[in-house]
């Protein structure tokens, strides 16, 4: 039997506008130049404004930069509101408004550029292409062809490169790889011939290449070395002899038994330091050669150092307004050869526009959010952009968020990603949110003051920069001398920071001077 009832429910829903807000808003200004670019091509009612086409007004216009006073603090609060206010009123604005076709066709183009840098004169940023790299086993099977191996050994020879692991280690036994290979190629191998085998390969470039284990790999970097070097014969007998001792870092055992004084046992031990032990891996150089940081925010000081000017950075975004064809061709509802439009070419316009002023407006509300999210965290971090970075101060997604009226969820997708440049350097806006410490007091107190964690972690690293090499601070030390800095963490804090940091324990770090 049917029956009709009546149900009261909420549904949050998004509008076009904000599903477009949301993507563009995680978004860094290296992603975005190729996001608007996507959209002018997969929409007609979007085209680019030639540079030569932007009147000097609306480029002076479109610049929007914000300015945070240091001083006095009631002017800058009061700014900051006037500033968030007049970001609200607009966005309220966008949203009450129901904006139709006829609306943005009838508008001026230009109110539909994405605004410029206001450095104009800065140099337009190339396109330039860059080079193939050779992987490690194209690499490594180039080398092969040159040794003019038998077919026999250059299938056993892939299959060694092929069971090379991450760091270049082999990650099977021999043994397994020879079995392995006979099974598929039906070829047979002696133990002599494979060791023999995979000690040319050790031998090809980089040096160490198919070690089985890092012993054998940093005895491979020194069997290859100049006889010349005095150290040498030393290093190998330190690996192939006391290789337990020389890990654990027992240099006054290993000097012992080796019947030498620490300063007679340096020069082998830096030279044992100064091997690879990850052939395989890419390097730090070639790893950070390929990694590009492009700040989101310019921060600069004003002459006088009382203001902050804060920029968007949007270098090499095209701006964009909507297509003139398209314009001429709604208003006279014809085509271009005088036939009217069908109702499916209206149709097919009319989704397109809507797509396009979502896509606009986003854009306009992506930069208000982010400009509101920077001016609020330089206001927060006010001495940080002055001092530098011991003056961090502690700071939460949640401060952000109740000082602009915006979720959390919001904020997050503001930091993530994103850098600003400042006279101190680039820094991750993740980078001004940490969490806070109470400096002085015994924890009850809570008048004590706050400093951020990232304060305690450059104590840290101060202080063990500054230790004795031969005598490394352990992590009760650290915390006793923190409490007496006045920083009140337990031992088991000090580790985490100092694991966070990438820094090893105390006998790790022992080295000889």
């Amino acid at each position: 039997m049917l029956q009709l009832r009546q149900r009261q429910g909420m549904h949050q829903r998004l509008t076009p506008v904000q599903v477009q807000y949301l993507k563009l808003l995680q978004l860094p200004s290296a992603q975005l130049e190729e996001r608007i670019k996507e959209e002018l091509e997969e929409n007609p009612m979007l085209e680019e404004v030639p540079e030569d086409e932007l009147p000097e007004d609306t480029l002076a216009a479109s610049i929007e930069t914000s300015i945070i006073a240091t001083t006095p603090a009631e002017d800058r609060s009061d700014r900051i509101e006037q500033q968030q206010q007049q970001t609200a009123d607009t966005s309220d604005n966008d949203k009450d408004n129901d904006y139709s076709l006829e609306d943005f066709m009838n508008d001026e183009l230009e109110g539909f550029k994405a605004p410029r840098l206001r450095n104009n004169d800065d140099e337009e940023r190339e396109d330039r292409g860059q080079a193939a790299e050779e992987t490690l086993t194209e690499s490594l099977n180039t080398q092969l062809s040159l040794l003019e191996l038998p077919g026999k050994l250059r299938v056993l020879a892939e299959e060694i490169i092929g069971s090379l692991d991450e760091n270049g280690y082999l990650g099977v036994p021999l043994d397994q790889v020879v079995q392995d290979t006979t099974v598929y190629y039906g070829e047979e191998y002696s133990i002599a011939e494979s060791e023999k085998l995979l000690r040319r390969i050790q031998h090809l470039d980089p040096i160490g290449i198919a070690s089985r284990n890092l012993q054998e790999c940093l005895i491979v970097q020194l069997e290859v070395m100049t006889e010349q070097h005095p150290a040498k014969h030393l290093a190998l007998d330190i690996l192939r002899d006391h290789f337990d001792l020389f890990i654990k870092k027992n240099y006054q055992i290993l000097a012992k038994k080796l019947r030498l004084q620490l300063s007679e046992l340096k020069p082998a031990l830096d030279l044992i330091q100064h091997l690879n032990p990850k052939p395989g891996a890419p390097s730090a150089t070639s790893v950070e050669s390929r990694r590009y940081i492009t700040p989101d925010f310019y921060i600069e000081k004003t002459p006088d150092s009382k203001e902050f000017i804060i920029t968007l950075n949007e270098r090499g975004v095209p701006s964009i307004r909507i297509n003139a064809a398209y314009k001429e061709l709604t208003k006279k509802n014809k085509t271009s050869v005088g036939r009217p439009l069908s109702d499916d070419a209206r149709e097919f316009i009319n989704k397109k526009f809507e797509s396009a002023k979502a896509f606009v407006l986003a854009y306009y509300q992506r930069r208000k959010t982010l400009l509101a999210v920077m001016q609020t965290i330089v206001a927060k971090q006010e001495e940080f952009f002055i001092k530098g970075e011991k003056y961090l101060k502690p700071l939460i997604y949640k401060n952000i968020a109740e000082e602009i009226s915006m979720d959390i969820s919001t904020i997050c997708r503001v930091v993530n990603g994103k850098y600003c440049q400042c006279d101190f350097g680039v820094y991750e806006l993740k980078y001004f949110f940490s969490e806070s410490i109470p400096l002085g007091g015994d924890g009850a107190d809570v008048e004590a003051e706050l400093v951020s964690n990232k304060v305690v972690k450059g104590r840290i690293k101060e202080m063990i920069h500054g230790e004795d090499p031969m005598k490394p601070l352990t992590d009760d030390q650290l915390a006793d001398m923190l409490h007496a800095d006045g920083y009140d963490l337990a031992r088991r804090t000090v580790a985490k920071y100092r694991e966070q940091m990438n820094i090893p324990v105390a006998r790790m770090r022992k080295r000889i001077i």
